[in-house]
Formats: C-alpha cells, structure tokens, sequence
C-alpha cells in the first residue's frame, strides 16, 4: 500500500496493539474501519460514528482530493473531526477507513482530552436552574 501524498510504501506501525499503515516520509497513516475508536485517548461513545452522523462531506484542507490506499483509485471524501474542530479527514466510503496525515491523530488526542476534561466539569448551580426553569416552560 502507497501512501497518498508522497506516494512511497506504508510500513506498519503499531499502536494500541493495533498494526497501522504508516508514511515514514510524512507521517500520515491508514486506519482501518474501527481503529480510530481504539488508538483515540479513552474516550466515550464512537468517535468515527459521531464524525460521520450528517457529515456533509463538503470540507476542504490543503490536500485536496486524495485516493484510498485500501481501494486503489477510489477518491476519499473530506470530513470533519467530530464537529467544528477543523480537523479534516480523509475518509472512504468503500471500505470505511480513514487517511490522518501528520499531527491529526495528535489534535484528535487533543480534542478528545479537551472534551473529556469539559464533561467532568460541574454544572454551576445558577446553570442548572436556568436549564430547568427552560425545560419547564411550555411548548
């Protein structure tokens, strides 16, 4: 498998336990469908799930169009991490996997950090009463 942007040989990279086909020239790797779940920082609920849910597939990076390396020829598509981080994926619709290039899977780590952190965070109690007192409200 070649590498989309430089075009030389992926070689394995392991991760979690998990082989990735990785760019030693630019460090972009290939995930396989599910892999992201398990490579990401702990996290819950389903990363790829939640990145895909109504994705437009309308986003554009500094890349333009890329082939899977999986499916040789078949262009992936662009969408973005999660939602409004502007980290941009290359993802294929035929065999579901994902291209990362360089540092995405470090600003994934990061923004997955950032989420867990603000979840853990207590509500102030004049929020909660503000959320109630709107839920009460009649519709």
């Amino acid at each position: 498998m070649d590498c989309p942007r430089c075009r030389q040989l992926l070689t394995a990279k392991t991760i979690e336990q998990i082989e990735l086909p990785t760019c030693e020239s630019c460090s972009g790797m290939f995930l396989e469908s599910g892999a992201l779940d398990r490579i990401a920082e702990p996290h819950a609920g389903d990363l790829e799930f939640s990145t895909l849910d109504a994705e437009t597939f309308s986003h554009e990076d500094n890349y333009g169009t890329t082939d899977c390396p999986r499916c040789s020829g078949q262009p992936m598509k662009k969408v973005e991490f999660n939602i409004y981080t502007g980290i941009i994926l290359d993802y294929c619709e035929g065999c579901r996997g994902f291209w990362l290039d360089g540092k995405e899977l470090d600003r994934i780590n990061d923004e997955v950090r950032a989420l867990n952190e603000s979840s853990s965070e207590p509500v102030a109690p004049a929020m909660l009463w503000f959320a109630n007192f709107i839920w009460s409200l009649p519709r």
